[in-house]
């Protein structure tokens, strides 16, 4: 909230403060190559993308979308080619491609046309993530329809499609996370707001996300990040709990302190939750 940015170097012990001059701009996707170099998204109108090269010192603005139905959701990286997407403008998300960085970004055409009150969750920046190659993966919820949608292409410049998710799609439900590990994909989720019941949180494809499952034990609440560890272990969290799966389906919860937002880094899982908190979670 309030343009905040915060800079560690040594791991997440001690914190500064690196946010840009953007008032009350609410920014809750990021993606750094090195403790100088990143990339941030806005969430809300204007939808803008900003750059440092200097470590948060200061800030260049490199695409703004002033439509009052921008809204960035997500933003993933794979080297220096980059993607960002948010709401729809018109009758399909809005996403925009980078090959330089983030230095500079075109929009991209031909994505599927989104059904009626259909949109991305940003809650924790991992409603979309890229594979090798060029493969995106982009969650969606809030529509009239039963079912949640993932919006995929096999990788750059191919067609993109869309696929039904047995996640329950309402303006308050639908794909918060998504995570890949080879062909298998695990999307997670469910309703975020507290004391409500949600049906099913979580879900898996084996073939790449052109057909899902329904997890056979899910996490029991609504859970907003998924990440898989270099064992094939599956991690999740929301703000009731965390949970870890063996094979995408089978869910067992090991903690009962939740998170909004994960991040992996070698063996280490980076966790951000509310009050400001922050944990590690070592796996070996």
């Amino acid at each position: 909230a309030n343009s905040t940015v915060l800079r560690s170097t040594d791991g997440g012990s001690s914190w500064t403060d690196a946010s840009p001059n953007q008032g009350k701009l609410q920014f809750r996707s990021i993606h750094a190559w090195s403790e100088s170099e990143a990339c941030i998204a806005s969430a809300g109108t204007p939808a803008v993308i900003l750059r440092t090269a200097d470590g948060g010192e200061s800030w260049r603005e490199v695409y703004r979308n002033a439509s009052e139905k921008a809204f960035f959701d997500g933003l993933a990286f794979w080297g220096t080619r980059g993607i960002a997407f948010g709401d729809p403008v018109d009758d399909t998300l809005l996403v925009v491609e980078t090959e330089d960085g983030g230095g500079t970004w075109q929009e991209v055409t031909g994505l599927p046309k989104t059904r009626d009150g259909e949109a991305g969750f940003a809650a924790s920046d991992s409603s979309m993530i890229i594979g090798p190659g060029g493969k995106v993966w982009i969650g969606t919820g809030g529509g009239k329809e039963k079912e949640s949608r993932v919006h995929w292409r096999g990788g750059w410049n191919q067609a993109w499609s869309a696929s039904s998710v047995p996640i329950p799609s309402r303006q308050e439900q639908g794909i918060f996370s998504l995570s890949a590990s080879g062909n298998t994909v695990v999307a997670v989720g469910g309703d975020y707001r507290l004391g409500e019941h949600s049906p099913l949180t979580a879900a898996v494809s084996r073939d790449s996300g052109k057909t899902w499952q329904a997890a056979k034990s899910p996490p029991a609440k609504f859970r907003s990040a998924v990440v898989c560890l270099d064992d094939g272990t599956w991690i999740t969290t929301g703000p009731t709990g965390s949970d870890y799966s063996k094979d995408g389906e089978n869910w067992e919860q090991f903690s009962d302190t939740g998170f909004h937002a994960l991040s992996k880094a070698g063996e280490e899982i980076f966790a951000v939750g509310s009050d400001g908190r922050f944990a590690v979670l070592k796996t070996k």
